[in-house]
């Protein structure tokens, strides 16, 4: 009898526990996502020709940004997503 009055205190003793919060420290984003994109520069002289390849040089400085843009969404997704200790993909 005594022996079950032991467990019981035991028992009772694990009947408050205290939740403690950790802070998470903040990882910043790369520094290449948020470096700025070159911009070609103005061909001299300023020709149809020249003219056409700035248009690409340009087209590419866009893509550029939209896969920088594309990368740091998905870098907030999973750092939105590690709240509960798994990364979205």
């Amino acid at each position: 009898m005594l022996f079950v009055l032991c467990l019981l205190a035991q028992l009772s003793g694990c009947t408050t526990t205290r939740t403690v919060y950790v802070p998470v420290p903040v990882v910043p984003l790369p520094a290449n996502l948020t470096a700025e994109t070159p911009q070609p520069d103005l061909p001299d002289p300023f020709t149809w020709g020249a003219s056409l390849n700035l248009n690409v040089a340009l087209l590419s400085a866009l893509a550029q940004c939209n896969r920088d843009k594309a990368d740091i969404r998905t870098f907030e997704n999973n750092r939105a997503g590690q709240t509960d200790g798994t990364i979205k993909r």
